[in-house]
């Protein structure tokens, strides 16, 4: 149901279009081989109208040769001007940096199908003298009714200041014709932070207009900025990411509807729990929500949550310390730890449930793919205390409980009030939503089944409508 290439290949940076009924999923491919693929990065192409469904077009913007600035044909965007269709796309080639020419230029090709793409060898816009010509990337266009231009804000660092690892700035250049571009000296957005801003996108809601990027300085997260103008000034909310350092270099769309926020769930080196983060994975889409203040969250498209719609019976397995059970309703608590396993998990599937913590003292959560013992198993794991929730797992690493968790999410939890709880699980892949408006993306890896439980730690918790499904078999 989650999308990544075939292979040992992944997706990485989404580029998303919607027309007609269908989002049209350009994406980063990484081949991860390139002993059989050689080196270089194309654009792919997707298309799905429900989210779960995809038609796959392969590569549709191929990479340059070894020479060309578009070995890695690295994020833009896709728009439409009158009969045709424009991309603007990072050419990136590590190997002309060592020849003392820019490592990035923007590109652009053009198309009647978004399919049969042509590059156009006469466009080329490169960095100015006052940013880092090696840096210049991730073009995003828009258009200002009001001023009657093009807008493309573009990932860049400014030459100058100290630290150099923040001098991340999103910068915007401006053009009437989508061919000559000048580029402001005043970045669109600086804040002193980042060490870039990658795959900037903007966009409206309401009164309120929303800039994201993508950042790998503090949190390595996609963050976004608020103002009630498209030029600023930019203000960050308290919580300002969508997800935590799993879910990488998400880019929006609307469908007229909602606007869906495409980002990808990352992989490990080799596929290892205890291997290092890395580039690229499994497309993941998440539905913005826009809170009362105006802030965002996202929570699970429905689409993706109807697909498993088989329930499977649950039935109390073995239980630890203070449980009383019933009808898909459970009390754990409250010193020590209690546990309530609850049996088989499928390969994949969902699981829905509510929860009410009775303070804010201790953790508590759900075990999944436990071994028999339980000595085994990820959690999803609360910690109230601490205003988060985080994806853990037994052994760690090191074999010992003192590390920090895989991932983590502020998600403050207040004492008495209902709580709604969504985790997918599909291979490797585990999406956590909670009260439909904070997601957390992880990965896992080395246990491929084991049972469900739920469990306390120094609290009492009532767990009600605990559910387990499966995809439904098709008929």
């Amino acid at each position: 149901m989650y999308y990544r290439a075939s292979g040992k290949a992944v997706c990485a940076d989404v580029i998303p279009y919607y027309e007609n009924g269908e989002f049209k999923l350009f994406y980063l491919c990484d081949h991860r081989d390139i002993s059989v693929h050689g080196e270089g990065c194309p654009w792919c192409l997707i298309t799905t109208k429900d989210l779960v469904r995809f038609q796959d077009f392969g590569p549709v913007l191929p990479r340059g040769g070894a020479e060309e600035q578009d070995l890695y044909v690295f994020t833009g965007c896709c728009i439409r001007a009158g009969e045709e269709y424009i991309i603007f796309y990072t050419g990136h080639n590590p190997h002309l940096k060592e020849k003392g020419l820019p490592e990035e230029k923007i590109l652009r090709a053009v198309s009647r199908d978004l399919v049969h793409w042509r590059k156009d060898k006469d466009f080329v816009l490169a960095a100015p003298p006052w940013l880092e010509m090696h840096d210049f990337r991730d073009p995003f266009v828009f258009y200002d009714e009001e001023r009657r231009e093009y807008g493309m804000l573009i990932a860049g660092r400014v030459k100058n200041g100290d630290p150099s690892s923040a001098r991340g700035a999103t910068v915007l250049a401006r053009s009437r014709d989508l061919t000559h571009w000048e580029v402001d000296k005043t970045p669109f957005y600086a804040p002193h932070a980042y060490y870039t801003h990658e795959c900037p996108d903007l966009f409206r809601i309401g009164d309120r207009w929303y800039l994201l990027f993508s950042e790998f300085t503090d949190k390595i997260v996609t963050t976004y900025r608020m103002s009630h103008s498209p030029y600023g000034p930019w203000t960050a909310p308290r919580v300002n990411n969508f997800d935590g350092h799993a879910f990488y270099a998400a880019k929006s769309v609307s469908d007229g509807r909602r606007r869906i926020l495409f980002g990808w769930n990352c992989i490990k080196q080799d596929e290892r729990d205890d291997g290092a983060w890395q580039w690229g994975g499994t497309i993941i889409p998440h539905e913005i929500v826009q809170l009362p203040d105006g802030t965002l969250g996202v929570k699970c498209p429905e689409e993706i949550a109807a697909q498993y719609g088989q329930e499977v019976a649950l039935a109390v397995k073995r239980t630890m310390g203070g449980v009383a059970a019933g009808q898909g309703d459970y009390a754990l608590g409250s010193e020590g730890r209690s546990l309530c396993m609850l049996g088989r998990m499928p390969e994949n599937g969902k699981i829905e449930l509510t929860f009410n913590a009775s303070s804010d003292c201790g953790d508590f959560g759900v075990l999944l793919r436990a071994d028999e013992g339980a000595d085994c198993y990820y959690a999803v794991k609360f910690e109230p205390r601490f205003n988060r929730v985080a994806m853990d797992r037994q052994p760690r690493a090191d074999n010992t409980r003192h590390m920090e968790p895989e991932t983590e999410r502020y998600c403050p939890i207040v004492p008495g009030e209902e709580n709604k709880l969504l985790i997918l699980f599909e291979g490797s892949v585990l999406e956590v939503y909670i009260n439909d408006r904070v997601a957390m993306s992880a990965r896992m890896f080395d246990r491929k089944e084991g049972d469900l439980g739920i469990f306390t730690h120094n609290t009492s918790v009532n767990f009600q409508n605990v559910k387990l499904y499966r995809q439904e078999e098709e008929k």
